[in-house]
């Protein structure tokens, strides 16, 4: 299903009760992102979907920049001698309480991977005295910037879960259309299981939003074209 079928499907539960009645596509999609991030995230907490990797995202050819360790505001990278950082923010991540939804971040040919840490968990491991052979394989997502300490990568690919319809804009490298391609015309990328509630969620927002009367006859099944 594009993101254009799931607002017309939407759109034409409403004028069954209502006719002609003006909402905007845009105020649509931004609540069934917001109740999908909120849903996904719910999901992520028993890892389920993590093992649908279609619905993560790679961004190819991430570039990063030498940072000054000097000015760095994040306090626990003041020991590192060598410090990078994406030179764009990245789009917004899908989390819960393990943390954000990346599975790999990795150097260009995939041979070198970098584990995603907390500071927190960061600042227990500088306290081990084996310290120094972890120093460089760990990366960390701070004020939506990625850092690396003690490495000088200047280019990554990252593997995430976004809804982001920018996160695209990331990838300095992509063979990928969707740059020109319209957000109505992309795929939804969320798994089909919980599709169906994160609609009938939307529905019931925007009929509130906009004082229109819920259809009970209307069939919003993701898996059932509306007649």
């Amino acid at each position: 299903m594009t993101y254009g079928e799931l607002i017309s499907e939407i759109v034409n539960s409403f004028n069954s009760t209502k006719k002609d009645m003006r909402i905007p596509k845009r105020y649509i999609l931004n609540t069934f992102k917001k109740n999908a991030e909120f849903i996904m995230s719910q999901k992520l907490r028993d890892r389920s979907l993590y093992r649908e990797e279609d619905l993560f995202t790679w961004l190819n050819c991430v570039e990063l920049r030498k940072e000054d360790i000097i000015s760095c505001p994040i306090i626990e990278f003041k020991t590192c001698k060598r410090l990078m950082r994406t030179k764009k923010k990245l789009p917004k991540i899908l989390s819960s309480i393990f943390g954000y939804a990346i599975l790999l971040v990795t150097t260009i040919d995939g041979e070198y991977e970098y584990k995603v840490k907390t500071l927190s968990s960061y600042n227990t491991l500088k306290r081990r005295p084996n310290f120094g052979k972890f120093k460089g394989k760990y990366t960390y997502i701070k004020d939506g910037y990625l850092y690396i300490p003690d490495s000088d990568v200047e280019v990554v690919n990252i593997l995430l879960l976004t809804l982001d319809e920018d996160s695209e804009e990331m990838s300095e490298c992509s063979d990928s259309n969707l740059k020109c391609k319209s957000i109505w015309d992309r795929d939804i990328k969320v798994a089909d299981k919980i599709l169906t509630p994160i609609i009938q969620q939307t529905v019931q927002e925007v009929s509130l939003r906009f004082n229109i009367p819920i259809d009970e006859n209307s069939n919003l099944d993701v898996n059932i074209k509306s007649k």
